[in-house]
């Protein structure tokens, strides 16, 4: 009876073991199941919250990184026309952002170059098709961006002056996912920044100046013509833009002299856009601390400025700066008169444009 009773205490004593070992690893899986759900917690919190900032503060450098490159490029054309060189001038755009390792692709921009290209040309009085209501606009308006400038009285007191011309734009996508998209474009010297619609501004204006100073009224502005071959870029880190200088001309009136003295002349600005919005405000803009009051129906000689276009009188915009009309593609025509003016300036010039490393 004695070697029973060491057998069944024996047995007793092997299952209250295993019993013991089996909850310490019931504690142990419990243990690694709740580390797992606060890993997992945290790091969904880091996905959702963090990343999300992370990425919203790499394409907000993004942004600002194109919005220098952009105002930099234009400085370097600036420069280019208004000195007469030099001959090429290198520009980097950063074409991608930052982003957050593996877990964020970076956002890839887009960079476009479209040269003066009008398809069709333009409408000109007396030429085929031309009326009343069309001329000097383009004849396929999908896409279209030209400047025009006319001046009553050219240099030295001559006849009539005008330049028109299809101009390029030099354009960068940013289609960011948690900063606002944006998209950056560069046309007639002037950089504009658009959210897309009406949401639009000039984010480095043109060289478009109306002073007056006493009873004298000046006038600055410039055509710049970019041309070369259609490019697109997408990809990661920067790309260098060229602008090669090919043509610049000063044209300088200050009216015409008679018997009377000197007759001042009437200037017409002209700009065919498809960024109407950004425009219509910077020459509100200009023209509102001119010094010049807007006349709705001014007379030679009345230092005024009216929208008008110079052919068929329609307005070209609205009489005041209270709303954008979006152009849904189409090229939108602002015409800017201004009468009696002493001095005009006109800076003429032409720029190749080539996108990537090698362009000639």
């Amino acid at each position: 009876m004695g070697g029973t009773d060491v057998l069944s205490s024996g047995l007793r004593y092997r299952r209250a073991r295993r019993l013991r070992t089996a909850r310490r690893g019931v504690v142990a899986v419990v243990g690694t199941l709740l580390a797992l759900l606060v890993f997992f917690a945290l790091f969904g919190i880091f996905l959702t919250q963090y990343v999300p900032l992370w990425m919203t503060d790499n394409e907000s450098q993004f942004t600002s990184q194109t919005s220098t490159s952009f105002a930099q490029f234009k400085s370097y054309v600036d420069s280019q026309y208004l000195i007469g060189g030099p001959a090429t001038y290198g520009t980097p755009f950063t074409i991608s952002s930052q982003g957050v390792p593996l877990l964020a692709q970076p956002t890839q921009g887009t960079l476009v170059f479209l040269p003066t290209t009008c398809p069709g040309g333009f409408y000109a009085k007396g030429g085929s098709g031309a009326t009343a209501a069309n001329y000097g606009q383009p004849v396929v308006p999908g896409f279209c961006v030209f400047e025009n400038i006319t001046l009553s009285t050219g240099p030295g007191g001559s006849g009539q002056y005008s330049q028109h011309l299809p101009s390029g734009v030099l354009e960068m996508q940013l289609p960011n996912r948690y900063f606002s998209s944006q998209t950056f474009y560069f046309e007639d010297d002037g950089v504009i920044q658009s959210q897309g619609g009406a949401q639009q501004i000039m984010a480095v204006p043109p060289p478009f100046n109306v002073t007056t100073v006493g009873q004298n009224t000046s006038v600055t502005t410039s055509l710049l013509q970019l041309y070369g071959n259609a490019s697109t870029i997408i990809g990661q880190g920067s790309e260098q833009v060229f602008s090669h200088f090919r043509y610049s001309q000063t044209v300088v009136s200050n009216g015409r002299v008679s018997k009377s003295g000197i007759q001042p002349l009437n200037v017409t600005f002209e700009i065919g856009t498809q960024n109407p919005c950004a425009w219509q405000r910077q020459l509100w803009s200009q023209m509102n601390v001119s010094g010049l009051p807007y006349v709705l129906n001014p007379t030679k000689g009345v230092s005024s400025y009216n929208w008008t276009n110079p052919v068929t009188r329609a307005v070209t915009v609205p009489v005041a700066n209270t709303a954008c009309t979006s152009s849904s593609g189409a090229t939108t025509i602002i015409a800017v008169n201004m009468n009696a003016v002493d001095y005009a300036t006109v800076f003429y010039a032409g720029v190749q444009l080539v996108l990537g490393v090698g362009g000639t």
